[in-house]
């Protein structure tokens, strides 16, 4: 391994957030949204035409059971997730979560593939496998080298293993950009392949036109 790095996770892009829905199997709209102090103040003033304290462009989509997404933007490069049900029931709450996980599951997996285009871009073969927690992306001749993206909660966890050398930095950079904010806090363990000089033809390839 040649280094791990742990960040808080965030929407940070607004078409990736477009592609998570489509691979959902949804339509996106942009929309304006009101944020409101109650639901009572909600459909009391709301249908008088008051827009609520404060109002957000939004990229939203209808889901299954009339539960409706909105992809708030808060500000540049950061965007919050918010679920509504347009009649809540009991149980909605654990039906939210669901939903918010699969979300997540879509946009983390937009970034994976973005970085798998860029690799593929330079010629180098990939595969990609998935699990419950994670995505690895397989690289290289004979698939030798990987990136693990682990997600749990909130936190993201990349792992680059048999890459030597700071091209594993270039590797990460796509993932970075799309699942952390711009100023979020990156936790890095360098490992001793990152000072190792690489000779490899694949990650000589990849160091140039990545």
């Amino acid at each position: 391994m040649s280094h791990c790095t742990k960040f808080d996770f965030t929407y940070t892009d607004e078409e990736a957030i477009t592609k998570a829905f489509v691979k959902l199997g949804l339509t996106p709209t942009t929309d304006l949204v009101s944020e409101f102090n109650s639901e009572f103040s909600k459909a009391a003033l709301g249908s008088l035409g008051y827009l609520g304290k404060r109002q957000f462009r939004a990229i939203c989509a209808r889901a299954e059971d009339d539960f409706n997404y909105f992809v708030c933007k808060i500000e540049n490069n950061l965007y919050e997730l918010l679920i509504e049900q347009s009649y809540p029931a009991p149980g909605d709450e654990t039906k939210i979560v669901g939903l918010a996980s699969r979300f997540q599951r879509a946009y983390i997996s937009v970034a994976v593939e973005n970085t798998i285009s860029r690799i593929n871009a330079s010629g180098v073969p990939t595969r990609l496998k998935e699990s419950a927690d994670h995505f690895e992306i397989e690289f290289g001749s004979n698939y030798e080298y990987s990136i693990r993206v682990t997600f749990s909660g909130n936190e993201i966890k990349e792992e680059v293993f048999g890459v030597k050398g700071d091209i594993c930095t270039k590797l990460t950079e796509e993932l970075e950009s799309l699942l952390a904010s711009p100023t979020a806090e990156l936790l890095t363990e360098w490992k001793p392949e990152y000072t190792v000089v690489h000779e490899e033809q694949t990650l000589q390839i990849l160091s140039a036109r990545l």
